[in-house]
């Protein structure tokens, strides 16, 4: 089995990163293959995704890149804050990068057809307000459709799991009990 943990947190010391190790160490216990993609890190970054470049995008060697790690992986584990009620940017941009049209999926008869089919997808979250508060406004539930329906299952994908871990920032917050409730 391979695994692909990508994780985008530009602190390297943050909670997203001891979870995203932690996967990690559990996934490789299991003898997966594990690959880890530090987003704020990587030799392969990706410029923004322009306008211009939306409709004419020619396939760089980072594209190359991510996308034959996409292409290997059974397993994708996105690890990341919850900011302003979504994912990092940078996050957003190497989706809107790769996963990409003809790569993650296709149209027939103007309906989607994903590509990346039998992958399983595992999403880790942080966030500073406590649990409560994101689950009363509904931002919760926001974020994990919006993931489940609008990517992991549109590119034909299977959400497997959705943690998102409140109250972070809180400083009676225990992250040893976060970490522990990492499960492979």
């Amino acid at each position: 089995m391979n695994t692909l943990i990508i994780v985008a947190n530009p602190k390297t010391d943050s909670l997203s990163f001891a979870i995203a190790n932690k996967y990690k160490k559990l996934a490789e216990e299991k003898s997966h293959n594990v690959k880890m993609i530090d987003l704020y890190r990587t030799p392969y970054q990706q410029g923004f995704l322009t306008y211009p470049k939306v409709h004419k995008t020619v396939k760089t060697k980072e594209m190359e890149y991510f996308q034959s790690l996409i292409q290997e992986a059974d397993e994708l584990v996105f690890v990341f804050p919850y900011w302003w009620g979504s994912m990092p940017a940078i996050l957003k941009n190497f989706i809107d990068w790769n996963f990409s049209k003809g790569f993650a999926f296709k149209y027939v008869n103007s309906r989607p057809v994903g590509l990346l089919k039998d992958k399983k997808v595992k999403i880790y979250t942080t966030t500073g307000a406590p649990y409560f508060y994101y689950m009363i406004t509904g931002a919760n539930r926001r974020l994990r459709k919006m993931f489940q329906k609008q990517i992991i299952e549109f590119c034909g994908m299977k959400m497997e799991y959705c943690r998102i871990f409140g109250g972070i920032d809180q400083s009676k917050t225990d992250v040893s009990k976060v970490i522990d409730k990492v499960k492979f």
